[in-house]
This record gives C-alpha cells, structure tokens and sequence, in this order.
C-alpha cells in the first residue's frame, strides 16, 4: 500500500468505522528548486528519477534558502546551515536536529550543534547511513571550487559534530560535480549525475553505490536515467514511509488545506494495484 492508499484508507477510517493498517516502505524524497518550499515523495527511486505517480511530503515553511540542506539518518531529521559568523565567511557551520519531518518543515523544536572546528561550504554534504551509524561528509579544495574531491567519514554523529573523523579520502575513478547530491538508506548510497554549468546544472541520473566504500571508489552498481530536467540544486533523501506526516485532513493529498480537483488528479494517477 503506499502513501496515497494509506491516506485514503485513513479518510476511510474516519467515514465508516473501518479499521485497517499500512505497512511501512522506503519513499524517495526531493524538494521543489531553490528556495526550497515543498517535498515530494515517491514509492520508489525510479519513479523519482521518471517524476511519476509522486505525492506531496509537506510544505517547508518558510522556504529555506539554496545555501543549506538536509539529511536523516533514519531516526532523526537534520539541516546544515549558518549563523552570521558561518554566512560572514560563505560556509555553513551549524546543524540543527529535529525530531520529525514535519518539525524540520516548520522549523519548531529543532536541537542546534555547532560544527566544532570546521565548515562546510556551501553545497558540501552530510551523508547518513543508519544502517551502521556512520556520517560522511563532502568537501571541497576552496568556496570555488566546482568538483566535489571526497569525504570525511565518522563513526557517530558526536564525531561527526566535533570533526573526530577515523578516515579521509578522495574520490577515485570519477569526477564528481559539486552540484551532485548524496543520500543513503538501507546501507545503498545515492548520488546525482549533472550535466551544464557549476551552479546551474540539471539531473541527468541516479548512480547507486552498494556500499560507502563502492561510493569512495565509484563502482557503480547501477545507474538510472532521468529526464525529467530537475534542477541541480535540488536535495534528496530517503525515509521508512512510516517518518512521512500524513495530510492535515483525510482527503487533501497535497496538504494545501482544500480537498478538490488537485486532490482528486493524484488519487487517479496512483490508481491500480499496490506496490508489493
């Protein structure tokens, strides 16, 4: 069952009585270009990558600005960002951990770390694998540089924050743009594949990596086209379906606050057959 069918089931519970339950799956996730205002989810990678049958993961409000991004390690949601001193130097020096989705799409309740020691510069990244509580992170030579050169990796995210890294090492046997983006889950990791200007780029693909270090030494397990024309810019994650807040009302599938045609367009492009 996915997310639609598990709305409406919902909408169901409410209308009839009907008591029933969905199973939990990994969904795909990616904001709308810069600023960043909306998710939107997807049942698999290949649906992403195609941008079919997606469904709305909730409005970032306010939007955030193209500088910063997010990550989640499978229990907690997070966001790389900068106060005056990180923006006074054109780098990203903060994390801030929320406890759901829907609290880092408001911005509430979030837990602020200052990176102890180091920046990230802008469009550097933070990877988490939670299935073996590691972080890595994307650097960069200089704020000018156009070519992602490797990454930092750390045991735990108190490591992660205090920059004790237990290795280090650069990317072989590929070139990486810094406008690609990383994400993990389930032990797979995911990178972008861009193609046009440092800056302004657009997503021509989707490579995955079988293991942190198949991403080190990019060995690809596979690769899926895109042709959908996503922007560079765009941040992606992956979470358990069950991590993704439910709309607002039974019905409103967009989480726009109304139940009308818009609702009714995503309800029949994912009619059929469930996902197994």
């Amino acid at each position: 069952m996915n997310r639609i069918q598990a709305a409406l089931t919902s909408a169901a519970i409410i209308i009839g009585g009907i008591a029933s339950s969905a199973s939990a799956y990994v969904e795909f996730l990616h904001t709308n270009g810069a600023p960043y205002s909306s998710w939107t989810a997807y049942v698999s990678i290949e649906d992403m990558a195609s941008n079919s049958t997606g469904s709305t993961a909730g409005a970032i409000t306010p939007p955030v600005a193209k500088k910063d991004s997010f990550f989640t390690d499978g229990t907690f949601f997070y966001k790389i960002t900068s106060n005056a001193q990180g923006d006074a130097g054109l780098y990203n020096n903060l994390i801030v951990r929320y406890q759901s989705l829907a609290d880092l799409n408001h911005s509430t309740g979030g837990e602020v770390f200052n990176m102890v020691n180091y920046g990230m510069y802008y469009d550097d990244e933070i990877i988490a694998d939670g299935a073996t509580g590691r972080f890595f992170r994307t650097t960069r030579y200089d704020p000018n540089s156009p070519v992602t050169i490797g990454m930092y990796a750390y045991n735990s995210f108190a490591d992660l924050v205090n920059n004790n890294y237990f290795y280090a090492s650069g990317f072989a046997n590929q070139t990486v743009a810094y406008d690609c983006q990383f994400w993990a889950v389930d032990g797979k990791f995911y990178r972008t594949n861009v193609t046009g200007k440092t800056g302004a780029s657009t997503v021509t693909g989707i490579n995955v990596y079988n293991s942190s270090a198949d991403l080190y030494n990019g060995v690809v397990a596979q690769t899926i086209p895109s042709k959908v024309g996503y922007p560079g810019s765009m941040r992606f994650m992956a979470v358990d379906s069950s991590m993704i807040p439910p709309p607002v009302c039974p019905g409103d599938l967009n989480a726009d606050g109304e139940v009308n045609a818009a609702d009714l367009a995503i309800l029949l492009s994912n009619w059929g057959v469930c996902p197994q």
